[in-house]
């Protein structure tokens, strides 16, 4: 039987979306449980700097949460700045993504990204950036406004069994039940967004359907 989600994502809260480069990343995680888990839930930190080949993906951290009470849980995940030595070229001064993946027993059932610009402040480095990046200049600020939210279904009973499709992903601000009604659709963005969706070499869109085509085929 299909059982609803155990666990729902209520809020994240982006502690210094606009920090140093290399400045550590802190989420606070609010997330409610329904019933008693079998096991741990694994909460992953992931950065993306390419959406062309997930090889360049850096896994910035990795932490288990449990056993987990039932009702509402909040905990912080402290993870360090991706490994700028592999990040391919120049691509530390462009658009590029952190990923927060929710799983249990290894089956992703809330994935939420998130759009990151990195820049330098100093205007005589923006208009003569040099070859190598100095990264110790380099600002991030992340749209944390604008998460991009994927869910997906799993047998929670079992989560070794095929995922079901996942669910329409949808853009909504993560403030808890209060503001779940105001969540609004990807078509809903605004103009900003749009434009730096257009620029983006990770395409959050993209990724989202190659998920679904990816479980449509298992």
């Amino acid at each position: 039987r299909v059982i609803m989600s155990l666990v729902k994502i209520l809020n994240v809260n982006i502690i210094d979306p606009t920090a140093a480069f290399l400045a550590p990343y802190k989420l606070e995680i609010t997330f409610e449980c329904i019933e008693q888990l079998k096991d741990d839930l694994e909460f992953k930190l992931i950065y993306v700097c390419s959406g062309k080949s997930s090889t360049l993906d850096q896994e910035l951290e990795s932490l288990f949460v449990g056993p987990v009470p039932v009702g509402i849980n909040k905990f912080v995940l402290e993870a360090a700045a991706p490994d700028a030595t592999k990040i391919p070229g120049d691509s530390v001064l462009d658009l590029s993504v952190i990923m927060l993946r929710c799983d249990y027993m290894s089956r992703t059932y809330t994935r939420i990204g998130y759009y990151v610009h990195s820049a330098y402040t100093d205007e005589a480095l923006q208009a003569n950036p040099p070859a190598a990046p100095a990264l110790d200049k380099v600002q991030r600020s992340i749209l944390a406004e604008k998460p991009r939210v994927t869910q997906f279904t799993i047998n929670w009973e079992d989560p070794t069994q095929d995922e079901q499709p996942p669910a329409q992903s949808v853009e909504e601000m993560m403030a808890g039940d209060d503001d779940e009604d105001d969540a609004q659709d990807e078509d809903s963005d605004d103009d900003d967004e749009d434009e730096a969706d257009d620029d983006a070499d990770v395409d959050l869109d993209a990724m989202e359907a190659q998920d679904e085509a990816e479980l449509g085929s298992d």
